[in-house]
């Protein structure tokens, strides 16, 4: 569960980043909960009383305490939680590099700055290096980038890699819930690649580093295109 809390004394604002973060995490296919706050009092109050957080969005400018000083209390303690910082001013840029941002975005954020700026923490502090499988009462430990493509055929589910090709019973669906879903994404109803490994695409199918072609089913070629796109913006 990747836990996020968002601050901001503007209503407007606040529910539209909240709106946007749950339309970011369900499109990585990542369960989550946020809380929202309307100011920095509130969620310092709600941490003191145990609730942790994977993620803070701060804006900067806050009626009562300022997010800096929140931020700079919070490191102070030793709390290392990841944060993202939201303003409209880009003046305040240079205050936050002591308390080690994730992220600073220029308001208004749209879903593509917020989706990097996610992407890059769950990259940097949550990212799943491994996965556990288990096949005739035996378990595998797979990393993931190590994982270029998974198929299916009948009733069997073949693990690509580098270096061999693994079978398991295991459903399409239940190994889309175990991967990253910033790395992965599902290109046909037999296929789920890794994006690091795609060397180019059309519409009907992908090419990958290896020389192997996977073919883009119709109903998910829009999809695929959009996340690949989100995907090497990130990279950058």
């Amino acid at each position: 569960m990747y836990k996020v809390a968002i601050c901001d004394d503007e209503n407007i604002i606040r529910d539209n980043l909240c709106s946007l973060c749950d339309d970011v995490l369900n499109f990585k296919r990542l369960e989550h909960s946020i809380e929202s706050f309307d100011n920095a009092e509130a969620l310092e109050q709600a941490m003191e009383v145990g609730n942790t957080f994977d993620l803070i969005i701060l804006d900067i400018e806050l009626t009562g305490k300022s997010g800096i000083d929140f931020a700079q209390e919070m490191r102070r303690n030793n709390n290392m939680t990841s944060i993202i910082f939201v303003s409209s001013h880009e003046r305040y840029l240079k205050y936050g590099y002591n308390i080690q941002p994730i992220h600073f975005l220029i308001k208004p954020v749209d879903f593509n700055m917020l989706y990097n700026a996610i992407s890059a923490d769950l990259r940097i502090n949550h990212s799943t290096s491994q996965i556990m499988l288990n096949f005739k009462n035996k378990s595998y430990t797979i990393n993931t980038s190590d994982i270029i493509f998974i198929e299916i055929i009948g009733h069997s589910l073949y693990i690509h890699t580098s270096e061999n090709k693994i079978a398991f019973r295991q459903t399409m669906a239940e190994i889309e819930q175990m991967l990253p879903g910033e790395f992965f994404c599902r290109c046909h109803n037999s296929y789920i690649v890794n994006l690091r490994y795609i060397d180019e695409f059309s519409r009907k199918e992908i090419i990958l580093n290896n020389g192997t072609i996977l073919p883009i089913g119709r109903s998910y070629c829009d999809s695929f295109q959009k996340k690949f796109i989100r995907f090497m913006n990130s990279l950058g």
